[in-house]
């Protein structure tokens, strides 16, 4: 039921402000600089990117701080595409969350994220359900 729910309108959607789902917008846009073969974690500009993503994350208040859930994190490792699509909104913001938070405390972490595509695929999966939802309306 889940996977339903997920695909024809994720509760979150719902319940997401204007200012959030500008939030959303803007984190989408940036998908393009997290492809991995266009990445460099040392480079000046990928650091300001990856500074502007958690800014904008932050500012519009996407953070989910309820992402303690191991078992939400474990499926992504397998670097299996397929184990984004049926991700829903929610889930989607507490992996970022996590993924944000964890490289306060790991060096580089968010950059090992966007080097094994993970970004790139939250960002793709998360503006697909904004699509969705968009011509649902």
């Amino acid at each position: 039921m889940r996977l339903l729910s997920a695909y024809f309108m994720d509760d979150v959607l719902q319940n997401i402000n204007d200012y959030q789902s500008q939030g959303i917008k803007e984190l989408t846009a940036m998908k393009q600089d997290f492809i991995p073969f266009n990445f460099n974690g040392e480079g000046v500009k990928e650091k300001a990117v990856i500074l502007q993503f958690i800014d904008v994350f932050c500012e519009h208040q996407l953070a989910d701080n309820d992402y303690m859930n191991i078992n939400l994190h474990s499926h992504l490792n397998d670097l299996d595409a397929s184990s984004f699509y049926n991700l829903s909104m929610e889930d989607l913001l507490k992996h970022i969350t996590h993924i944000i938070w964890t490289d306060k405390a790991v060096p580089d972490y968010l950059v090992s994220k966007v080097k094994d595509n993970t970004i790139y695929h939250l960002l793709n999966r998360m503006e697909k359900l904004s699509f969705d939802a968009a011509a649902k309306k």
